[in-house]
């Protein structure tokens, strides 16, 4: 079967696409099992398994139609995103905290300004350095979701070169690399079980 043309998807609209088809198995998997009164265990393993039939069949596909992955999102974890998300984090004139009443003479206010400042300080810091902290393992976790899925999946479907227009060799990568892609996911959901 002769293939005139390369078919390109974008990275972005198979991420968002991506998300939105989990979401949506998920959800539809967790409100069927409730009239079924299916387990935490059951359903994860009834949607992962829905959502390694579809990627089997997107990898096969793929690779049989040559489809190829156009990378239109480029760096994820840069120093500008960090300083975007890091301008997030609550500022310092907007933080208010009432100090500890520690009496009614002069000393107890002494004591009670210098724990409210030492208190505030303290507090600032934190929720400055949680709020930094926070959006960085967001976007290196975000960052290593999207090497691990996207750029894995460029590098299955250089194969497609391989593959293109034979079915039988599409559907042998694509079960290579669904096992590869699955079956981590599958022992993470077998040992939670086993270990809860």
């Amino acid at each position: 079967m002769k293939f005139p043309q390369r078919y390109f998807i974008d990275t972005k609209f198979l991420s968002r696409s991506t998300v939105g088809i989990i979401l949506l198995v998920i959800i539809c998997v967790w409100i069927s099992g409730q009239s079924s009164h299916r387990s935490l265990f059951q359903n994860s393993i009834i949607s992962t398994s829905i959502l390694g039939t579809a990627f089997l069949l997107f990898i096969s596909l793929g690779l049989y139609y040559g489809l190829k992955l156009k990378d239109n999102i480029g760096h994820v974890l840069t120093k500008e995103n960090i300083k975007k998300l890091s301008d997030k984090t609550p500022e310092i004139g907007s933080f208010d905290f009432d100090g500890p009443a520690l009496g009614d003479g002069i000393g107890g206010i002494i004591v009670s300004i210098i724990a409210w400042i030492v208190i505030s300080i303290v507090l600032v810091f934190l929720l400055y350095f949680l709020g930094v902290f926070f959006w960085v393992v967001v976007l290196l976790f975000t960052a290593m979701l999207y090497w691990i899925f996207f750029r894995a999946l460029r590098l299955v479907f250089k194969n497609s070169k391989h593959c293109r227009g034979n079915l039988l060799k599409s559907l042998g990568f694509g079960f290579l690399y669904s096992f590869l892609y699955l079956s981590w996911i599958y022992g993470i959901i077998f040992i939670v079980n086993y270990l809860v």
